[in-house]
């Protein structure tokens, strides 16, 4: 696993999922540069932005503005402009050559290139998008902003309000992996899926039904073995739907249902989610997990 842990001064920016919302990316920008960044905006990073669609150009473009943003020497970082929809339709046109070791940054959508360079040996950030950053907490900003400038910078993340599912045995110690659920359940039947025994693995999801997530943890337990996993957190699931008949069961209970006899320590609710609770987790990083204290050191 290639883990690139320079320190970042110089970001390029492009847009591989849906197109941007201007005024939330031209937030997200000026805190970068108030921030001391310097930054490479593709050109490609704007496109779609004045058509009332999520499509973000054609994918030929995005194809460009990636392997242009990866040959550029001077970027010490790629960062995706939003999340949204369709970065996975770039996969069936990069080979792991082109997943470069220059690590990519951002999240939901995101999960679909992070989860592929992962397999290929690449690691990246699960971490905020440039439009997440205007409405994110201070302390999770601050955050970010601190271990991109300073890599080596630990990151002690404590969730009082985190729900111990299991314990198993004692603090863990292992490389972390966080996605968003549904994205990372497309890769499952793909090449791109990355092996995820003995990690921790963090997951959280945004607009679903309560009896999907319960069909996706099922599903997703098809191609990991969540026993096998050294621990799982699981965020924030935001915007939780129960249209129609009620299901009848709670978030915790399919959670519950799904790994509390595991014998791995699983926490629920922790704040990590798309709300801007949003942590930079460097995949594949020896984090310490410690479900009775609710820590994660990363």
């Amino acid at each position: 696993m290639s883990i690139k842990a320079a320190p970042v001064k110089t970001i390029g920016i492009f847009s591989p999922s849906s197109a941007i919302v201007r005024e939330r990316f031209d937030a997200g920008v000026k805190i970068l540069e108030q921030n001391g960044f310097d930054l490479v905006i593709h050109p490609q990073t704007y496109d779609g932005a004045d058509t009332g669609n999520q499509i973000a150009g054609r994918l030929e473009d995005k194809l460009k503005a990636f392997k242009e943003l990866q040959s550029h020497t001077g970027i010490d970082l790629i960062m995706a402009s939003t999340g949204g929809n369709r970065a996975c339709f770039m996969l069936d046109h990069l080979s792991p050559n082109e997943l470069s070791p220059k690590p990519i940054m951002g999240f939901s959508d995101t999960t679909s290139l992070l989860g592929a360079a992962y397999a290929a040996g690449i690691s990246g950030i699960f971490g905020p998008a440039v439009q997440t950053l205007g409405r994110m907490p201070a302390s999770n900003l601050v955050t970010t902003l601190t271990r991109l400038k300073n890599s080596e910078h630990p990151i002690r993340a404590e969730w009082t309000d985190a729900e111990l599912i299991s314990i198993g045995q004692g603090p863990v110690e292992a490389p972390v992996f966080a996605a968003t659920l549904a994205v990372l359940l497309a890769l499952a039947p793909t090449r791109h899926m990355p092996d995820l025994n003995g990690h921790i693995l963090i997951l959280e999801d945004i607009g679903e039904e309560l009896n999907n997530i319960d069909r996706m943890l099922w599903s997703l337990s098809q191609k990991i073995d969540f026993s096998r996993l050294a621990g799982l957190v699981f965020g924030q699931f935001m915007d939780l739907k129960d249209t129609g008949r009620p299901y009848g069961e709670t978030l915790v209970d399919i959670l519950r249902k799904h790994t509390g006899r595991l014998g791995i320590p699983v926490l629920a609710n922790a704040p990590i989610g798309h709300d801007g609770r949003i942590y930079p987790f460097r995949l594949g990083q020896k984090a310490t997990l410690d479900a009775p204290k609710r820590v994660l050191i990363f």
